[in-house]
């Protein structure tokens, strides 16, 4: 008798489901399907007299042996592995000066988070303007007091500032995973850390980490994905310059549509990325699965 009734709650389940499946599939899918179809074709928009005709692979090729490609393509590496490990450094450091009690303590803590919360944008021009802008922004002016030349930092440093300012806006994202972690850690676990004498260190390294260390793995794999694709924080400090020295694959897509009008090229840059991603996040997770 029981076996007819979990067959009906799976029916049911499965019809309460099926709507929300259908619209995550039109939302994400079907422009990934129609970006593919668009890698395969030859559209300059800006000469429609030209039409739009199927080009094979041609633009795959044409990505794959241009030497700016690669040039951007280490770019992106250097900035997920730089920001993936600094962000995660940091994030725990601060998860485990935060994980207690001290005057001010939540205050402090509402602050640290905040960047999270800002758009790429703003956080670009907040930092290009009124922070480290060589003219008229606050390097201008310790520098001045120094009496040394202010740093071109968006000129001489593009790709490390690029980095830092990407730490710094997401550092919070990684921080309110890890805090989350830590702050489920049973009390009786630390309580018999601290009878054991275990210090400070020992106890992060011992105790704390590995028992945080899924909500470590969630933080780097989300934010993997979430830094792969900044555009917005490039786009408004460096424009990927000077040349393509601080481009990012999401910027060289945009630069290929809006600078080269090359739809084809764009597209299969963008399918390139998203194969990139997957490649990224499944040998991430192989690497976790091994080490655990």
């Amino acid at each position: 008798m029981s076996k007819p009734k979990v067959n009906g709650k799976k029916d049911h389940s499965t019809k309460v489901l099926l709507p929300a499946v259908i619209f995550v599939a039109a939302v994400t899918q079907i422009p990934f399907v129609v970006t593919i179809i668009f890698s395969f074709l030859k559209w300059n928009v800006k000469r429609p007299d030209l039409g739009i005709k199927f080009n094979g692979v041609k633009n795959f090729v044409d990505v794959l042996t241009s030497k700016n490609f690669y040039i951007v393509l280490k770019n992106t590496l250097i900035i997920i592995v730089v920001c993936l490990v600094l962000c995660t450094v940091l994030a725990i450091l601060l998860g485990v000066l935060f994980n207690r009690k001290f005057p001010g303590g939540y205050f402090f803590r509402t602050l640290l988070v905040m960047p999270y919360f800002v758009m790429d944008s703003v956080v670009g021009i907040v930092w290009k303007t009124l922070l480290l802008n060589p003219s008229m922004g606050l390097n201008y002016y310790i520098c001045k007091f120094f009496g040394i030349q202010p740093i071109d930092f968006f000129g001489r440093h593009s790709l490390a500032t690029v980095i830092i300012l990407i730490i710094w806006q997401w550092t919070p994202f990684f921080f309110l995973i890890i805090m989350a972690g830590l702050q489920n850690i049973p009390d009786d676990v630390i309580e018999s850390a601290k009878i054991d004498g275990a210090n400070g260190f020992r106890r992060l390294v011992s105790i704390d980490i590995p028992i945080i260390k899924n909500h470590i793995i969630t933080a780097m794999t989300l934010g993997l994905i979430n830094i792969l694709k900044v555009f917005g924080l490039v786009y408004v400090t460096t424009q990927g310059g000077p040349g393509v020295s601080s481009a990012n694959l999401p910027y060289l897509t945009y630069r290929t549509i809006f600078y080269d009008w090359s739809v084809g090229k764009a597209a299969a840059i963008a399918v390139v990325t998203v194969a990139i991603t997957l490649f990224l996040t499944q040998k991430f997770f192989k690497a976790t699965n091994k080490s655990e």
